[in-house]
């Protein structure tokens, strides 16, 4: 979903991670950055938003029920992720 030029910044703290994710690491062995492409750490579904629009979607996604979490934004860069 990422333009050319841009990257996504992820905050690894700003959402819990379910422990299951923790133990598939630690007895397979897997490196955190291969959990999190391959796993998303148990995000699920993430929306990418203009920041003017955070506020009124996660006030939606509350309004139906769900928990949002704002785990990181979207600058200028070498297209991909980073973990931070």
């Amino acid at each position: 979903m990422l333009k050319d030029g841009t990257r996504a910044v992820i905050k690894k703290d700003s959402y819990p991670v379910p422990p299951i994710f923790g133990l598939l690491a630690r007895t397979g062995g897997i490196e955190e950055k291969m959990m999190y492409n391959t796993y998303n750490m148990g995000l699920g579904m993430v929306l990418a938003v203009a920041p003017e629009d955070v506020d009124k979607t996660v006030a939606a996604i509350k309004e139906v029920g769900e928990q949002p979490y704002v785990v990181g934004h979207i600058e200028a860069g070498e297209k991909g992720v980073t973990l931070c």
